[in-house]
Parts: structure tokens; sequence; C-alpha cells
């Protein structure tokens, strides 16, 4: 994950990354507090880096390569909806009690979103549901909660629950749906004697970690190799 926000322009001074606001709040924390802060920030970089991509497709594909069938469907999209969900909720749980708490990583971490998404967020409720797809599913409930709270102000875990857990369901649909999409499409390959051999030849691809973990070194090195190009331009 990358941890450093967009520097200003105009040669203004350059704002606090994420993580020199998170060293800031660990030395103003207690062992207890720092718990907490850790927790956070693990999932920040999980949903916002390349964890949730790299996990996720591996374990779908993981349910469809051992089931099949009608059986398969089902499986892929109860698996998909439960895992997602609970993770989701997890996270944003963990953000909404962290993000009300650290108020350095919090500031930084809002930088950071904001540059990402490229301009200011609005209300999640009043946002189209589209919209509201694509943030949680690109970024989690992390960012759902980051963005509640910066546009209304709302701060604790009893305020923030009710869009930890609309954003939570909301994402495991999308997953859910996914995954029965995915495992329908194996069905039809099983089914063909033709690109039957295909199929399960690439599920045993798809279905094995190492392939994720590849694509991810993959990406991520792909990103550095442009960020340096740029940087390098006069």
């Amino acid at each position: 994950m990358n941890l450093e926000p967009n520097a200003p322009t105009g040669g203004g001074a350059a704002r606090p990354s994420v993580s020199a606001g998170v060293r800031s709040d660990l030395r103003a924390s207690s062992w207890r507090q720092r718990l907490l802060l850790v927790a956070t920030v693990g999932w920040l970089a999980y949903e916002w880096g390349f964890g949730n991509e790299a996990f996720t497709p591996w374990l779908l594909f993981r349910v469809v390569s051992s089931t099949s069938g009608l059986g398969s469907v089902v499986a892929a999209a109860a698996v998909g909806f439960a895992f997602t969900t609970v993770q989701q909720l997890a996270s944003g749980y963990t953000a909404a009690a962290g993000f009300s708490m650290f108020h350095r990583t919090t500031d930084a971490a809002w930088r950071l979103l904001r540059s990402r998404l490229g301009e200011e967020p609005r209300d999640w409720f009043r946002q189209p549901l589209a919209v509201r797809a694509l943030v949680v599913f690109t970024l989690g409930t992390t960012a759902v909660v980051l963005i509640q709270m910066t546009t209304t102000g709302e701060i604790g875990v009893r305020r923030l629950r009710r869009v930890v857990n609309q954003a939570a369901v909301l994402c495991g649909a999308g997953v859910g749906a996914i995954g029965a999409a995915v495992a329908g499409a194996v069905w039809v390959g099983r089914s063909v004697p033709a690109l039957e051999s295909s199929t399960d030849w690439l599920l045993r691809i798809l279905g094995n970690p190492l392939f994720w973990i590849g694509l991810l070194v993959l990406v991520v090195a792909g990103r550095r190799v442009v960020a340096g190009r740029s940087v390098s331009r006069p």
C-alpha cells in the first residue's frame, strides 16, 4: 500500500504522510490504544492495497474448483457473500473505532483517500447506489467510514454502525454475485466436452495462491516503474 498522499502543488510544504501520522499517534498512545491503531492501519493497508484483491479471488476459485454443478454456484455465492460481509464488518468497525481516536492518522488517510478518488466525496447515503458499490468494492468499509466521518461529523462505532452494516452487506452481495457468475461459467465449461480440460486447467491455475501473489508482485512493480518514469521527466 502506498501510504504517501500526493504532495501539494504550488511550492507548499508537503503534508504529513499516513506513515508519519501513524508514528505520531503511536508515540502519544498507550499500549492498549496502539493495538487498535495497528489493527486500523492493517485493515487500511489490506483494503486500499492489494490484499483483498489477491485473497478473495483465490478463495472463490478454490470453492469453485472443489464443487460442481448447481452446488458450485450456490457455494460460491454463499462463501463470497459470507466471507466478504464478515470481513467488511470487521474492518469497518475497527476503522470506526480507530479513526475516531487517532486524529493524525485519520487526517493523513483522508488526504490520501481524496487523492485516490480525485474529487470531494459526499455523504454515503446521498450517493447513487452505483457510486456506493464502487467505493466499497474497491476501497472497502475503511474508506466508507472515513468518508462518512469527514462529511457528516459522525464519530464513534455507535453512530457509524448503520453505514458499516449497509456497506458490508452491499460489498458482500457484489462478491457473492461475482462468485455465482464465475461458478456458472465454469459449470458451462465443464459441461462442454471440448472445453472441459481447458476449464479444469484454468481452475488449477487460478486456484493456486502463487498465481495471485505473483500477479500482485507484477502490479506493484509496474506501478513503481511508472511512478519512477513520471518523477524522472523534466
